[in-house]
């Protein structure tokens, strides 16, 4: 993983395959030289100059391939150098390296670990709630007021729509009462009315005194006709108390609707403005938001002494007249941790070994080619003096392959 952060190790693939590609091809025309003259007509001065100007285009690109391995090859050995210089300061120059090493180490890690952090809130949630810190406790506090009001209304207008209902029914039952004890006065008139006409007629018809029977009568009568009044007073008064109470219970529940509605506006504008439900989930956002404000001072503390630590380390660093000073900050645990040392060193012998061995490759290879290439430059006639061209410039570009 180092090795890869160094060096770009995706471009040095690509580099790669290109090589493996190149050594196919070489490989195919060094091997299959002895026997090209039995495959290929190389008398004919078309085929001959098809066959040399592939050899070219291998030879070029192999020579390209090469200086690219040269410059990644010195580029390793500036590394390789520069571990070199590290390993061999002593005690007292190793330690403010070492220190300096260590705090960006752990103060890298603590930066990535808080970058991995799950946000709680969205970029426009921190933004509010930071906008208005200072007042959301005592918004949260009015909001579980308002909500707790907004219970208590709601109870109390149940409580009032049922005593209107009470009255209501209580007037109906009234009004039914008034009803039949009208009806009963009328009756019990006509029924009086027949009485004492018959006991009238009776009393004449008989020529007997029957005053005894008309003022019992009379008594009857005087005492039902007060009872049935008593009784019809009665309900016309209740009846009037029940519109009263219930005047009063519609009037009450008026009142309560107003202020259910005004208490119910500002709940609902509150939890609008702050996309939530309830004061519960208010107040949950606004812990999550304390509690990501404060990691987030804590990364900015974070950042301001990885800032200093890093400044302290690429000068220590620089004394050193190191190739490249930059890439440790990123790879400080190796400066700080031996084995990460070791393991980085060992990642960079064995790619500059294998490049060595890829240069040693490609320049055997070009030499084989340009034998071959020069083995049948009789055969192109005029176009010999561009094939000499064409590997003077390879030649120029790299004069290990004079």
């Amino acid at each position: 993983m180092i090795f890869s952060n160094l060096f770009h190790r995706k471009k040095n693939k690509e580099s790669e395959t290109g090589s493996f590609s190149q050594y196919d091809q070489s490989e195919y025309a060094k091997l299959e030289t002895k026997n090209i003259v039995k495959e290929l007509n190389l008398s004919d001065a078309a085929q001959a100059k098809k066959y040399v100007v592939d050899l070219c285009k291998q030879m070029i690109q192999a020579s390209k391939d090469m200086e690219d391995s040269k410059s990644e090859y010195q580029l390793v050995t500036n590394y390789l150098t520069d571990i070199q210089i590290l390993e061999n300061l002593t005690d007292a120059e190793r330690k403010p390296i070492l220190e300096c090493a260590t705090q960006v180490a752990k103060l890298e890690k603590q930066r990535t670990d808080f970058l991995k952090t799950k946000r709680r809130l969205t970029d426009t949630q921190f933004a509010q709630m930071q906008e208005e810190e200072e007042n959301l406790p005592g918004v949260i506090r009015r909001l579980k007021a308002n909500e707790a009001d907004l219970d208590a209304i709601k109870r109390n207008m149940a409580y009032l729509e049922g005593k209107k209902l009470e009255w209501s029914m209580q007037r109906s039952d009234s009004a039914k009462v008034q009803k039949v004890t009208r009806t009963a006065a009328c009756y019990l008139l006509a029924v009086f009315i027949t009485l004492f006409a018959f006991v009238g007629i009776l009393s004449w018809y008989l020529n007997r005194d029957l005053q005894l029977v008309f003022t019992i009568m009379g008594f009857v009568t005087v005492g039902a006709g007060a009872f049935i009044l008593i009784r019809y007073q009665d309900s016309t008064r209740e009846i009037r108390q029940a519109d009263v109470n219930r005047n009063q219970a519609i009037t009450l529940e008026n009142r309560v609707k107003i202020r259910y509605v005004n208490t119910k506006n500002a709940v609902d504008f509150i939890c609008e403005k702050y996309h939530v439900r309830n004061a519960k989930e208010l107040e949950f956002l606004y812990g999550q938001y304390q509690e990501e404000a404060r990691e987030k001072e804590t990364f900015r503390k974070t950042s301001d002494d990885l800032d200093y630590y890093t400044q302290n380390l690429l000068q220590y660093l620089t004394r050193l007249r190191m190739y490249d000073t930059r890439v440790w900050l990123t790879h400080a645990n190796a400066l700080v941790d031996s084995r990460e040392m070791v393991e980085l060193k060992h990642e960079l012998l064995t790619r500059r070994q294998k490049l060595r061995a890829r240069m040693e490759y490609s320049v055997g290879s070009i030499h084989e080619m340009k034998g071959e290439a020069l083995k049948n430059m009789s055969k192109l006639g005029n176009n010999a003096y561009q094939l000499e061209q064409i590997i003077r410039k390879i030649e120029a570009m790299n004069p290990v392959f004079k």
